[in-house]
């Protein structure tokens, strides 16, 4: 929490002893609307007691412009990750406390999250909180890095707002424990705001305390309004955090630490993990217009020469096939992604149950194959026959095997299986890919037409999960200029 823009200093105005609190560069004017008018006090908390505090000035000398105020000994808020990261959570829990004592719609966190240049340390002990007013007059003053430092990084999408400060605080425990704000860099950004854990083991964090802040800054939004009451505040939902880190260790000593993946395998290989994720976000983000012409355009490709297809086999490939044989080919169709083959032989109006998905791994393969060079799609009946190995990251392995069909009435048959698809979270675990198998059954009717069978019916009638694989995956080599 490097507050670059934001330091104390003492000095005189008018013989008057004084504090100078920087908060930027002397750049620019001012708005007028925050120059003029009646000041809001801030306050000053010690323990039990909440006293008004009033600013004198905003000025500008030696090309730095400061808020005056008569002297007090302070401290910023970025301190709690230097001197006072041994005293971090003591520090927090007394800065929660504070907060709930101040008159309401002072701290007015709006969004859920706080500006940390509206709070100092008092050396003595306790807290110098300014008011919202002071808070907008430093957003103007301040330079990008310093907005970051102390409100940018802190922001998380899908943060409930009366949960904000409870989980802002949490950052900061984390933040005291590492060096830096857990949604600061921008790899964990793209990777959707999943911090780097401290269950990795890389903070002097029992594991009790580490799992804690873990758990906190990954609950979901649903588990966020379970939680806290939206009937209070963000600062008088704080009570949560208290209660929760009352029996919380706090073993933190010495200097910041330096982030050194290398120190640590785990956090090595989770790290390498990360980048590569976020470069691979990074791409098709930046691509995304493009990758979408594309796929509309194979699409249309697709679905034209589909329908060419279906017009022009007369009769289709399939005559002189038994009605069994006629399905086995259908699910040779969807095993190699062959839409074409699919529909030949059925009857023009009926809606194949498999052609969305069939049709979107088709064209993420041809794309992932122009763009990277890779076979994105691995065939689940391959996949068995080669023992079931570790497969190339972002890889995907789909398809049916053990096919049985059996007769159940005239002209409708049964066909019985087992398919593979990731899980739904299945990219997420770092070299492991979560593969499930199903048990599933569908019924087909077919009729003859022009002495070929032609399918006419297809109801996808269940589906049962047996298993879920848990494949390793390896890194692909890096394609060549």
């Amino acid at each position: 929490m490097s507050h670059t823009g934001i330091s104390i200093t003492e000095g005189q105005m008018s013989d008057r002893p004084v504090t100078l609190i920087r908060i930027g560069d002397a750049t620019g004017e001012l708005p007028r609307h925050l120059m003029t008018g009646e000041k809001t006090c801030g306050y000053i908390v010690r323990n039990e007691t909440v006293e008004p505090w009033y600013w004198i000035s905003v000025n500008d000398r030696e090309g730095a412009r400061h808020i005056v105020a008569d002297r007090i000994d302070i401290l910023p808020f970025s301190e709690i990750t230097e001197s006072l990261r041994p005293r971090a959570l003591e520090l927090l829990r007394a800065l929660a406390h504070a907060f709930q004592l101040v008159p309401p719609r002072f701290i007015n966190a709006s969004t859920g999250f706080l500006e940390t240049w509206r709070i100092y340390m008092l050396v003595s002990g306790g807290f110098l909180l300014l008011p919202e007013q002071l808070s907008q007059i430093i957003l103007h003053a301040a330079d990008e890095e310093t907005r970051h430092a102390c409100h940018l990084d802190y922001l998380k999408p899908d943060t409930e707002g009366p949960f904000g400060l409870c989980h802002q605080f949490t950052q900061f425990l984390y933040e005291s424990a590492t060096g830096f704000a857990p949604y600061a860099r921008p790899e964990v950004r793209e990777d959707r705001w999943q911090h780097i854990p401290l269950s990795l083991g890389f903070s002097s964090l029992d594991t009790r305390t580490a799992d804690w802040i873990d758990r906190t800054l990954a609950l979901a939004p649903r588990i966020q309004r379970e939680t806290v009451s939206a009937a209070y505040s963000a600062e008088q939902n704080l009570s949560w955090f208290l209660q929760e880190t009352a029996s919380l260790a706090w073993d933190v000593q010495g200097e910041k630490p330096e982030f050194d993946p290398a120190q640590h395998p785990q956090l090595s290989i989770y790290a390498e993990a990360l980048e590569k994720r976020a470069r691979r976000r990074i791409f098709w983000r930046k691509r995304g217009a493009l990758v979408t012409t594309v796929s509309v355009a194979i699409l249309i490709v697709i679905l034209s020469v589909g329908n060419l297809v279906h017009k022009s086999l007369q009769p289709p490939y399939t005559a002189g096939m038994s009605a069994p044989q006629v399905i086995e080919e259908f699910f040779v169709g969807r095993n190699s992604l062959d839409t074409q083959k699919m529909s030949a032989s059925l009857v023009r109006s009926v809606k194949n149950p498999f052609d969305t998905e069939v049709t979107s791994l088709f064209v993420n393969s041809r794309i992932r194959k122009a763009y990277e060079g890779i076979d994105a799609v691995i065939q689940a009946g391959q996949w068995i026959d080669e023992g079931m190995q570790p497969i190339p990251e972002s890889t995907v392995i789909y398809g049916t095997v053990d096919l049985k069909i059996e007769e159940i009435g005239q002209g409708t048959y049964r066909a019985t299986y087992r398919s593979f698809s990731p899980a739904d979270r299945a990219e997420e675990s770092t070299g492991v890919l979560e593969l499930q198998e199903w048990k599933n059954a569908t019924e087909f009717t077919l009729t003859k037409r022009r002495e070929h069978w032609m399918i006419e019916r297809i109801e996808h009638t269940g589906s049962t999960l047996i298993t879920t694989h848990m494949v390793p995956t390896y890194p692909l080599e890096p394609r060549g200029p």
